[in-house]
């Protein structure tokens, strides 16, 4: 696991984030247009989270979870070292791309979307995202920590 120290992961996050929140605004504008409601039992999680206008969010399933960067970019990343991986989920403001509709996975993905509206939008949530994914490791960041936590049903 590669992290960095606190200053470069901050200088990258920086300059990263205004690219990935203008990237995830667009994702969200698609999955909200084309995606499907929240069954009941995952309204009432959402709602139990404190996701504000929890019938607004949207499901999107497809086989791969796009990913913010250009292929050629992804295979040199992996060249070099840097560990890129295909998620199973992935939530972009109230929009949620997912591979399948696994009830564990949607929950995971909604204590992101909480963590977007928490944090005040997609900037805000980027750039925290990839400053503890840069600092500590993607296993180890504080907003994944949180998501696998919260995501167990009580």
């Amino acid at each position: 696991m590669i992290t960095l120290p606190h200053g470069l992961a901050l200088t990258l996050a920086d300059a990263l984030a205004p690219a990935m929140a203008r990237w995830s605004e667009r994702r969200e504008r698609e999955i909200l247009t084309r995606g499907i409601p929240l069954e009941d039992s995952l309204l009432d999680f959402a709602a139990r989270l404190g996701i504000p206008d929890p019938g607004r969010v949207r499901i999107e399933v497809r086989s791969d979870i796009p990913l913010p960067l250009p292929g050629g970019v992804v295979g040199f990343l992996q060249r070099i070292g840097i560990p890129l991986f295909r998620p199973a989920g992935m939530a972009l403001g109230n929009g949620i791309s997912a591979i399948h509709t696994d009830p564990q996975l949607l929950r995971h993905e909604l204590v992101h979307v909480r963590q977007y509206a928490r944090l005040g939008g997609h900037f805000r949530f980027m750039r925290q995202y990839i400053y503890e994914c840069l600092r500590y490791g993607y296993a180890c960041a504080p907003l994944e920590t949180e998501a696998r936590e919260r995501a167990v049903t009580r």
